[in-house]
């Protein structure tokens, strides 16, 4: 993704969205340069528009395949902004490439290591991907906390767009973990050091 052309407009209009109906904060967060990763809370639909409303950097998600099958018509504004699909817990070797490709490239990918938005119990599982991820591009992980929205009840999709919040999202300390292969035991440690991070986070 670059910096100008359909991506520069979309990230311009998600501004001034958040900015008026979703009263989020003014200020725009400076990312490092480089490759990185963003990870935290889910709480509804809206969280990847406020994410990054509040960086100066483009950004590349991760999406619940899910939502990407079934929001079919919307499937083109996802895929202009570099959504890339996952099933949450599932098989995912080709998704999983396509997000370590991004970030070799020295983008920003953002997630949601909850896999789910609103959980019964927010940060009670979190999923390792961003984890694996960061191992093999050795890419610095970014916790981030989301707060102020209308969370996802499960049922309608569209609440937290249409009523009008006070989002605020914030950011913690960068981390790294291991650049090396990994496995189970170095990746549920790493994990575990991320659940950490984003609960720290009020």
């Amino acid at each position: 993704m670059t910096a100008s052309g359909p991506n520069a407009l979309l990230r311009w209009l998600d501004r001034i969205y958040c900015r008026v109906w979703q009263r989020l904060d003014a200020d725009i967060v400076q990312l490092p340069p480089g490759p990185l990763i963003l990870v935290g809370n889910h709480r509804a639909g809206v969280d990847p528009l406020l994410v990054q409303a509040t960086v100066n950097r483009p950004l590349r998600f991760l999406m619940a395949r899910e939502y990407y099958d079934l929001m079919w018509y919307a499937r083109w504004f996802f895929n202009l902004c570099g959504a890339i699909p996952v099933t949450p817990g599932g098989a995912n070797r080709h998704s999983l490439k396509k997000a370590i490709a991004a970030v070799q490239a020295g983008q920003v990918l953002c997630l949601f290591p909850e896999g789910a938005a609103n959980p019964d119990i927010p940060l009670d599982r979190i999923l390792p991907g961003a984890v694996v991820i960061a191992m093999a591009t050795g890419a610095p992980i970014l916790p981030f906390r989301i707060t102020g929205t209308w969370p996802f009840d499960h049922v309608h999709l569209t609440h937290s767009f249409l009523r009008r919040g006070r989002g605020k999202v914030r950011f913690g300390e960068a981390f790294s973990v291991p650049h090396a292969a990994s496995d189970r035991e170095a990746v549920r440690a790493a994990t575990g050091l991320m659940k950490q991070a984003l609960k720290q986070l009020k």
